[in-house]
């Protein structure tokens, strides 16, 4: 099968690049092409093309230039015909747009897949009518479309972000430290990108750690990431670690993640960095945002866990409860971690995740 893969934003690191990402080395038989923004990181890019053998398309889908706009259009399209691409699938709500349009000049089939909620989306209730077949990494998502989309069940499928597990799991605690230049304090991770959203967790957790902190209890807490919330979240550091000692680092996102969850002794997070951190056989506690979240990952809660990627509203988030959780994941035997691992491996897998896109694709 030939396949475009549409992403109008550009390539740098996150979520949806990840779990893209996943899906070119699933697709490998396939003839893929990737289609990305301009603005991307090259270095990026190159080790994709080198990696897994895929056509690169630089194009211009974002900013008020009418004309690129255009051109890059025309390009797609000739693109499609010169390669019979038989599907596209579109990883962005632009780009499930884009794909709408090419499909009225060269009658081509595609899929939507939703990362996040699509908070600055308008007219929300025209997507059910131009998006054939949706994909959804979460079922918190699936209820997004049905209940403001107006998008019926049999358009909307969910599939779990697939992990490499021959990338991410466990090794030696002491060894990953070493590499990494790590003291062996008792440490705690968190990844994610530092928006508006997902930013304000980071300073949850330096909350908890105050909390922590005046009991006399103390954690050595990495937090890697970039993002427009940085700069607050750097200044919420600075001022714990004035006050109690150089216990928070924030770093920028690393290359050799795995060896990160494999050093930490406990993760906070969700989405995919909790799926591969419990694939290293590490306790996370799982939270997206400041309101609400599940907390800590147990053999009882990760099936749930799994289907609404990591991000619940079983508890109100606040500085006690985080501190209740980081507490609790300490103390989650090595047992625990390995079932939990287990389960993750049985059903999250890049096979698995690839087999229902082309069930998908087969389908339209």
């Amino acid at each position: 099968m030939n396949i475009l893969i549409l992403f109008t934003q550009p390539w740098k690191t996150g979520g949806a690049e990840t779990h893209v990402e996943a899906l070119l080395k699933g697709l490998c038989t396939h003839k893929v092409f990737l289609a990305v923004n301009h603005g991307s990181d090259e270095s990026k890019l190159a080790k994709l093309k080198e990696k897994y053998n895929i056509e690169i398309i630089m194009i211009q889908a974002r900013g008020a230039n009418f004309l690129k706009w255009k051109k890059s259009f025309e390009m797609l399209k000739q693109i499609i015909r010169e390669n019979n691409i038989e599907i596209i699938s579109a990883q962005q709500r632009t780009a499930g747009i884009w794909a709408w349009l090419l499909s009225k000049d060269v009658n081509i089939k595609y899929t939507v897949t939703m990362h996040d909620p699509w908070h600055r989306a308008k007219f929300k209730k025209i997507y059910a009518k131009i998006f054939p077949q949706m994909i959804v990494v979460s079922e918190n998502l699936a209820q997004i479309l049905y209940n403001e989309y107006g998008f019926s069940k049999d358009k909307v499928n969910l599939i779990n972000n697939g992990v490499d597990f021959t990338f991410f799991k466990p090794m030696n605690k002491l060894i990953a430290r070493r590499s990494l230049l790590l003291d062996n304090e008792k440490m705690i991770l968190h990844v994610s990108r530092m928006s508006s959203v997902k930013g304000a967790v980071s300073l949850v957790i330096i909350d908890a750690l105050e909390a922590l902190a005046n009991a006399n209890i103390f954690y050595k807490l990495v937090i890697i990431g970039e993002g427009p919330f940085r700069k607050k979240i750097e200044d919420r550091a600075d001022r714990f670690n004035q006050k109690y000692g150089n216990w928070i680092e924030v770093k920028n996102f690393v290359e050799d993640i795995s060896l990160w969850y494999n050093a930490t002794d406990i993760l906070i997070g969700e989405g995919r960095v909790a799926i591969e951190t419990l694939a290293c056989e590490k306790p996370v506690v799982a939270i997206r945002n400041d309101k609400y979240f599940i907390g800590l990952i147990t053999k009882d809660n990760i099936e749930y866990a799994c289907k609404v990627n990591f991000d619940g509203k079983d508890k109100k988030v606040n500085k006690v409860s985080m501190a209740e959780e980081i507490s609790k994941a300490f103390k989650l035997s090595d047992v625990d971690s390995k079932d939990i691992a287990l389960y993750v491996k049985q059903h999250l897998s890049i096979d698995k995740m690839v087999i229902k896109y082309i069930e998908i694709f087969n389908k339209l």
